[in-house]
């Protein structure tokens, strides 16, 4: 404020312009912010100061009215000052500037000046607000996207894996096939041997029904042989 005291006094900063005005206060913004303490916006800023100095008038009115003891800080001194500085290169010859505690229009025309600066703070607020608003939906859309991205790889090792287990399916019906087939032609060796087991079987027996035919009607031969 002491660098810059068109920020401090009101009626001095008229004679600035509003982007002056405005780069005056982020660049004091920033160097408040950079201090261990409060952090604040612009506009907070702004509305502190505007507070600050208005309390400290009031409280130097009270102290000099006799209605308050004591004395202000250092600090509420300096600010005090601040406020109070005239400016003679503004001042027109012969007529005498007041207190800025004491100008009422000077008052209005701050807080008209202060609105339209916090205007033009809350449109680039409502600005930042909206970009981020939309960097926040990009950010969710790639997110999402991630999200498909992932689900559809899922799906497709998913699918290969079912694939496989598909192949091994029918590798192990292959092979199992391939077992039954055997086990028939198994089947039908042993039938096949059955079968000629059963033929020298009735082989035996025909040939020892004939032999047996043979022993039964040798005795009767002989014993017409002899009669």
């Amino acid at each position: 404020m002491q660098k810059h005291p068109d920020l401090a006094h009101r009626k001095l900063r008229y004679g600035v312009s509003h982007q002056k005005f405005k780069k005056l206060w982020i660049e004091l913004s920033n160097i408040a912010n950079s201090i261990d303490g409060a952090i604040k916006s612009t506009k907070g800023w702004i509305k502190f100061w505007s507070d600050k100095r208005r309390s400290i008038m009031i409280k130097h009115k009270q102290i000099e009215n006799g209605k308050l003891m004591g004395s202000l800080s250092p600090l509420e001194q300096k600010i005090l000052d601040l406020c109070e500085n005239k400016n003679p290169g503004r001042s027109k010859k012969g007529v005498k500037q007041e207190p800025c505690d004491d100008d009422d229009d000077n008052d209005s025309l701050d807080d008209i000046f202060t609105k339209a600066v916090e205007n033009d703070f809350d449109n680039q607020m409502f600005a930042n607000e909206a970009e981020e608003r939309q960097l926040n939906t990009m950010e969710k859309l790639v997110d999402v996207m991630g999200q498909q991205a992932t689900a559809m790889s899922q799906m497709a090792q998913a699918a290969m894996d079912n694939s496989k287990a598909l192949e091994r399916l029918a590798e192990a019906s292959h092979i199992q096939a391939l077992a039954v087939d055997r086990l028939a032609t198994t089947f039908e060796t042993i039938s096949s041997s059955i079968h000629d087991v059963r033929n020298a079987l009735l082989g035996i027996d025909y040939t020892m029904k004939r032999c047996y035919s043979t022993t039964a009607t040798q005795p009767r031969q002989n014993t017409n042989i002899f009669s």
